[in-house]
């Protein structure tokens, strides 16, 4: 059994992120063996790492990405979101049409890196391009450590006129997203304004299947809710429950209180993208109204195109949104921001068991920062600074499965 042991450093356990000082944190193979102030049994092989000034928090979760963006940083800056990424006919669309594979997997892979380097760990990606886009992200990411949960759709969507037909997706169609599928970690879809009620039923059915979750985008803009009550005379969420067993919703953005309340009774997860939501100009998630009505909130960094995957930029400008909507600092703490980022995103992805805090038993997909930066440094409150101040430059070292993967923790 490979041990290695971490002496002398804070860290954030459990879900309420208790501050341990001193504390010894012991990794085992791929697995959290002990941490707290003890002194754990180890082997004379065992390697050893002081840990003197650093921070052990939870590897930081990206519960919504689309790395396939990455060859198109800041493709259509300005654009809306139809204009930007409607899987018909969006400028996005229109370019990974046309890049080479071999390009579009070196981007990928950059950007897998950088995920690395900024302490994400896991993220779950929205796969474009039916199976050959899984395969194309598989590999691109065939030598990264990173945890990535793709999540396929079918390389179609209907267009507005087809739409309100009540026809089902061809049979060649579900042949191929079924085969995407079985690579996958389940399905991903861009809206439901782009199928119909027989679609959005054949995918269900096809993820109750395979036993793989289902996520979907909802009313992320005005303009897609509009869509939704004009041609089905319902909101994009309830028509999506009607149709669907989704496990998440991404973004939620102008969801009714009637529509959050339904996915508070169903128990469903929301990942919300406040800077991508701001970026493109489509209002502000209703984060503070769905931790009200005990709904599972996690964050996403959402496209690569328009924003960089930085979960520490993520949680500031998340944290401070509510605060500032509610008119209340209060309205928010720290503890329930970094849930977001790690607790909650494991939950709705159903990796709780595994991921998501540091306790003994857990995954070893650590992040250990430097606390002795001169922006950490004199903190006295370390979970706010993790959450307001942390940068992706004071990590010291990465781990994942026990193995460090980025930087060293050795001094």
């Amino acid at each position: 059994m490979r041990q290695t042991l971490v002496t002398n450093v804070t860290i954030l356990a459990g879900d309420r992120f208790q501050q341990i000082d001193g504390g010894n944190l012991l990794v085992e193979n791929d697995t959290i063996g002990y941490l707290g102030q003890g002194h754990p049994d180890v082997r004379a092989a065992a390697v050893t790492l002081d840990g003197n000034g650093l921070l052990a928090i939870p590897g930081l979760i990206d519960a919504h990405t689309h790395i396939g963006d990455s060859i198109a940083k800041d493709l259509g800056a300005g654009s809306g979101l139809k204009e930007l990424v409607h899987p018909l006919h969006g400028i996005k669309t229109q370019l990974l049409a046309n890049e080479s594979p071999e390009l579009m997997c070196e981007a990928i892979s950059q950007t897998a890196r950088d995920m690395l380097a900024s302490g994400i760990t896991t993220f779950a990606d929205f796969r474009e391009g039916g199976l050959e886009g899984v395969e194309l992200a598989k590999q691109a990411l065939k030598e990264s450590r990173l945890r990535a949960l793709l999540l396929c759709r079918p390389n179609f969507a209907y267009s507005e006129s087809e739409v309100t037909q009540d026809t089902a997706l061809d049979e060649s169609i579900v042949s191929e997203t079924e085969e995407a599928l079985s690579l996958s970690y389940g399905i991903g879809l861009s809206g439901s304004n782009e199928y119909t009620q027989m679609a959005l039923m054949q995918m269900s059915r096809m993820a109750t299947k395979h036993g793989k979750p289902v996520a979907i985008h909802a009313a992320e803009s005005l303009d897609t809710v509009n869509f939704s009550n004009e041609k089905f005379h319902t909101t994009e969420i309830q028509r999506i429950l009607r149709h669907m067993k989704p496990n998440i919703i991404v973004h939620a953005t102008h969801a009714s209180i009637d529509d959050i309340q339904r996915i508070s009774e169903q128990d469903i997860g929301v990942v919300c993208c406040p800077r991508a939501n701001a970026t493109l100009g489509v209002g502000t998630p209703p984060i503070g109204t769905l931790l009200q009505q005990r709904v599972t909130v996690a964050l996403g960094t959402d496209n690569v195109m328009i924003n960089a995957p930085d979960m520490f930029r993520e949680m500031d400008y998340s944290a401070r949104i509510v605060t500032a909507t509610a008119l209340d600092p209060a309205a928010i703490s720290s503890s329930e921001i970094l849930r977001m980022a790690t607790v909650n995103p494991a939950r709705i992805l159903g990796l709780s068991s595994s991921l998501g805090t540091l306790e003994m038993g857990k995954k070893a997909d650590i992040i250990f920062i430097n606390q002795s930066a001169p922006n950490l440094n004199f903190s006295r409150d370390l979970v706010s600074s993790v959450v307001h101040r942390a940068r992706p430059d004071n990590i010291k070292c990465v781990m994942i499965d026990g193995e460090i993967v980025h930087g060293s923790i050795e001094h």
